[in-house]
């Protein structure tokens, strides 16, 4: 009695290949379309520190988060921004001068709203702005 030959490529190997051709191109898709936290590797900034002694920290670069209380200066925008910044890392209130310079090209700050802030503490103990993402 001959054999009978085998009838080729079952339809569950076909959903096989196809499931793992899926997850292959959706796993690189993820790879190559993943964003990058401008944030990452930054110190977050204590707010109990730089109450302390602000100007000792100046120089240094750290990331902090908080809500935007309110725009202090009435400068033209030319010379850049100040704004009061709320902290969220304290129990109580506490409020930080942060400036965004004039050559800073990043999203509108506006009042009310939560960011995470890049900053450069100057001299003077003031937070300039370097990055921000809406929070």
């Amino acid at each position: 009695m001959s054999r009978r030959a085998q009838s080729g490529v079952r339809p569950t190997h076909w959903l096989g290949l196809i499931a793992i051709l899926a997850v292959v191109l959706g796993g690189g898709y993820a790879l190559m379309n993943r964003s990058i936290d401008p944030m990452t590797g930054l110190t977050d900034l204590s707010a109990s520190e730089f109450m302390e002694n602000a100007t000792a920290l100046s120089g240094n670069e750290y990331k902090v988060e908080g809500v935007i209380d309110d725009r202090l200066d009435n400068w033209r925008s030319t010379a850049g921004r100040l704004f009061s910044l709320k902290l969220s890392d304290s129990s109580d209130s506490t409020f930080v001068p942060v400036w965004v310079p004039p050559e800073y090209k990043g999203p509108n700050i506006q009042r009310q709203q939560r960011y995470i802030f890049k900053v450069h503490v100057l001299e003077n103990g003031v937070l300039k702005v370097l990055g921000l993402i809406k929070a």
